[in-house]
């Protein structure tokens, strides 16, 4: 009991927290890429970064699943008194989790700035690199979940 809660209580109770928090970070990223958008496409800018967003949920559950190679965090393991790995999971997970601040210096300040940007121009660099992170994520989520229904416990894990 931790808290005055059960195990099972406690560990769902952190993943809806999580959910919560990242349904509330999606709304003000929402919002300022309609206003980056050019006029009439918000319909199309709005599908775009939602498929990108949840492609990027898809690909970092899978990477965080062959990262779980590296670290003993077996129930045998932990039963046993031996946190070490779980220590170093949860440090590198936390560190990876709020390296995202490292950018806010990149956000526009103001509303002023936000115009600004939406001005800027386009770079074909840029929107390659994008097409193409896109597309990859896309073809490694379609890919992995075919491979969780065709063959479960492809990768490895439980």
């Amino acid at each position: 009991m931790t808290l005055g809660l059960s195990n099972f209580v406690f560990a769902l109770g952190d993943d809806a927290f999580a959910d919560f928090i990242g349904g509330i970070q999606f709304l003000p990223t929402t919002i300022m890429m309609v206003h980056l958008c050019p006029p009439g496409s918000e319909g199309a800018s709005y599908a775009m970064f939602t498929t990108v967003n949840n492609s990027a949920g898809s690909l970092a559950g899978a990477i965080s699943t062959n990262i779980l190679r590296f670290f003993d965090v077996k129930k045998e393991t932990l039963i046993a008194g031996d946190l070490t790995d779980m220590t170093n999971l949860t440090i590198l997970t936390t560190v990876l989790q709020t390296s995202g601040l490292l950018f806010v210096g990149l956000l526009p300040h103001t509303k002023d700035d936000l115009v600004k940007m939406s001005h800027g121009g386009s770079s074909r660099i840029g929107g390659g690199i994008f097409i193409a992170v896109t597309i990859l994520s896309l073809m490694w989520t379609i890919v992995v979940n075919l491979l969780n229904v065709i063959a479960p416990g492809w990768a490895g894990e439980s």
